[in-house]
């Protein structure tokens, strides 16, 4: 991608493309997740009778007390039913819901041996998509995490969830679904918003840059991004971008221009290689002129 636009612009996405970015929306979702759990376990309650159909066991406590923590619970609630965007100002609205809920007060060693029972059967299994695929976090070190309100300072490198809002009940629903009934799950949701199932950048490099331009060179899994996502970006910084992509596992490659979000030219084709003669040597891509020397390479 080939930004140019005016200094300040440019500099917000060097951030961008380094991770330089608060990701408000990760903390709306971790808060989240534990108003779920904590609703499910019936640490807190609504005012009113509700049944909330994509998950009934987070309402199954039944009505509770008219107290300041169970007020923002309901409201939290309708959010999570309404699938609130997580865009700035939501997420400052929620991050309040949350403070004002009691629920960062309340260190899991304190909580009721049946609450962190239930909280526990519903953390195991989602722990890879509430955590980390990888991570091994006990909940309790996760809880108390959470209660400890530490706001993440950076992001995944080139990270579209701060650029295109996803929502807040499809990320407590996590990557792989299962928990709230008739809400896709973050996969669906990632691939038809943003085009591509992880919403970020991988292999990043500023491989040209001036106080007017910068060039970033990056890729994500299986295809480019949608064309939404890049006309967000051109609009939010005021810039004209050009987006040159490729994937030769399918043999398709393009090139777009978008002025302040409007997309203004597009082109596209199908990969040419050569054919070397020698076994050592590697096809090359010869054309189309549109892709050839534009990407750092052309996918796999």
């Amino acid at each position: 991608m080939y930004f140019s636009g005016e200094p300040a612009q440019i500099a917000e996405i060097k951030r961008l493309a380094s991770g330089a970015v608060t990701p408000l929306y990760r903390r709306a979702t971790n808060e989240g997740i534990q108003l779920f759990l904590a609703g499910s376990a019936g640490l807190l309650q609504t005012t009113e009778d509700v049944r909330f159909e994509p998950c009934p066991g987070l309402t199954a406590a039944g009505r509770g007390v008219v107290s300041p923590e169970n007020i923002v619970f309901t409201r939290w609630l309708i959010h999570l039913q309404d699938g609130v965007l997580l865009d700035e100002q939501n997420c400052l609205m929620l991050h309040e819901l949350w403070l004002q809920s009691g629920t960062g007060r309340r260190r899991w060693e304190e909580l009721p041996d049946d609450a962190r029972e239930s909280i526990t059967a519903l953390f195991t299994p989602k722990r890879g998509d509430w955590c980390d695929i990888w991570s091994n976090e006990d909940v309790s070190v996760w809880w108390n995490r959470l209660c400890d309100n530490v706001l993440p300072e950076k992001t995944m490198p080139f990270d579209l969830l701060t650029v295109l809002s996803t929502r807040l009940d499809v990320d407590v629903n996590g990557f792989n679904g299962g928990v709230l009934n008739g809400v896709p799950s973050a996969y669906h949701w990632y691939t038809e918003q943003y085009g591509v199932k992880w919403p970020c950048g991988y292999e990043v490099n500023i491989s040209s840059q001036g106080d007017n331009f910068i060039q970033v060179d990056f890729d994500t899994p299986w295809c480019q991004p949608e064309s939404d996502v890049i006309a967000v970006l051109s609009r939010r910084f005021s810039c004209t971008l050009e987006h040159w992509y490729a994937e030769q596992g399918c043999n398709f490659c393009g090139w777009q221009r978008y002025e302040r979000g409007e997309l203004v030219d597009v082109l596209w084709g199908e990969l040419e290689w050569s054919s070397p003669t020698d076994d050592d040597e590697l096809p090359e891509v010869t054309a189309p002129e549109l892709i050839v020397d534009k990407v750092a390479h052309y996918g796999g």
